[in-house]
């Protein structure tokens, strides 16, 4: 799993404003390394109303972005991207799956169809439903140098402990830390 956030735990603001997140190519670079092993991307139903039409859009236009965002772009929309929802009743982003119901044993499902990881991004609630059903085996997190003091916490309402061993840290050029973790005991 792949998060941005606050230095006080936010992943988005009260007003679900992440326009305080640092991302440039230095970061991606990071966020790269991620996705070279991954054949897919899992999003909830918030977050994935925020990628698209982001980056289906990004690849109508790619003069007018940086490298390293068209880079990302052709990747995700090559990929098997699942939404857990349970709410939306199609999706038109090319392949898009849904999934709406018994999500622990779709995601097994899933996981065996695609060749290499698949990269949950943001989806905090859905976070917390695959961390008890023991399907998160790395926790990856960018701190952005803010503090919001209010916001959405990424990890709330997780009920157990989650232990984790380090695996990498980074301190990026802009202030930002990222920090790559291990799920032990998962």
């Amino acid at each position: 799993m792949l998060t941005h956030m606050s230095l006080d735990g936010y992943m988005a603001d009260l007003n679900r404003k992440i326009d305080w997140i640092t991302m440039d190519a230095e970061i991606s670079g990071f966020v790269d390394e991620l996705r070279r092993g991954a054949g897919g991307t899992i999003y909830g139903r918030k977050t994935y109303e925020l990628m698209d039409p982001f980056w289906p859009d990004v690849l109508k236009n790619p003069e007018k972005w940086p490298r390293w965002m068209v880079d990302y772009a052709e990747w995700v929309d090559g990929v098997v991207k699942v939404v857990v929802t349970g709410t939306l009743k199609s999706v038109s982003w090319r392949n898009t799956r849904l999934i709406r119901d018994n999500v622990v044993g779709e995601m097994g499902r899933v996981k065996e169809e695609v060749k290499g990881n698949l990269l949950l991004l943001g989806s905090g609630q859905l976070a917390r439903t695959l961390f008890s059903a023991g399907l998160i085996d790395e926790v990856v997190v960018t701190i952005s140098p803010i503090i919001l003091g209010e916001g959405l916490p990424y990890f709330k309402g997780l009920k157990d402990r989650v232990r984790l061993v380090l695996q990498e840290e980074r301190k990026f050029t802009n202030g930002v830390v990222g920090l790559r973790y291990g799920v032990v005991n998962k």
